[in-house]
């Protein structure tokens, strides 16, 4: 008997409930519609690309960087293998080389759903929330504080799949992997934002996570950071969080 990335007791189908051990997530493992669920890997970053542009996001260089290096969340894989205490060493020694900017790369997630030819069918991207990060610093926030603060905050940036593979809920499996790797690693908080209009927040509101209303944000002194995420107003937005 397991908990679902809702909480919910699940006695049927109990390997859908498996952790997202780092082997898991690098080879892949079985999605609907047969594909296969894993990290972006070196060679996928003009597929990537593609699929974000159907929800118009253009592909940070950063992420790209990870994914022709093969060091897709990295530090997040660290906690898989060794713990979630194991996660926060990438971001104590970036701290005490006093460049906590190199932290941030191995937070980045991709994780990419591929179809029986190759060719990938939909992602999920998520970020550490750099912006409000760099907020907190430069309001006087200690960077120690901040950075532990990005080892518990994800945002997720996107959510997309591709015209002939959708109906079958395949971002709904993206999400449901990326929840459950970040429940066991301990992160307290995963949110995102959608544009007002879009119709998106029944989508969100279904996959667990609560919708904020217009303008509301996200106040993070509940995990001791005196930092309120807010959307940008010159684009209107809408907030989606899940704690944890």
């Amino acid at each position: 008997m397991t908990a679902d990335c809702e909480g919910n007791i699940v006695v049927k189908n109990p390997s859908r409930a498996r952790p997202m051990t780092a082997d898991r997530l690098l080879k892949g493992s079985s999605g609907p519609g047969g594909t296969r669920i894993r990290l972006a890997r070196p060679g996928d970053t003009g597929q990537v690309t593609q699929l974000l542009e159907l929800v118009g996001i253009r592909l940070d260089p950063a992420a790209g960087t990870v994914i022709e290096t093969g060091t897709v969340a990295s530090t997040l894989l660290l906690g898989l293998d060794h713990g979630a205490d194991a996660m926060l060493r990438p971001l104590c020694e970036a701290v005490a080389a006093d460049r906590p900017e190199d932290a941030m790369p191995g937070l980045i997630w991709v994780l990419v759903a591929e179809g029986r030819d190759g060719s990938l069918q939909g992602l999920l991207l998520a970020v550490p929330p750099t912006n409000a990060l760099a907020d907190g610093i430069q309001g006087g926030l200690p960077v120690q504080a901040v950075m532990a603060g990005a080892g518990k905050i994800a945002k997720i940036r996107a959510v997309a799949v591709a015209e002939n593979a959708r109906g079958n809920g395949l971002g709904e499996t993206l999400i449901k992997r990326t929840v459950r790797t970040y429940r066991h690693l301990g992160f307290r908080l995963i949110y995102g934002q959608f544009s007002i209009g879009s119709g998106l927040e029944t989508y969100y509101a279904r996959q667990g996570f609560t919708v904020l209303d217009e303008g509301q944000g996200i106040d993070l002194r509940r995990m001791n950071l005196p930092i309120i995420i807010h959307t940008d107003p010159s684009d209107p937005e809408r907030l989606f969080t899940r704690w944890q």
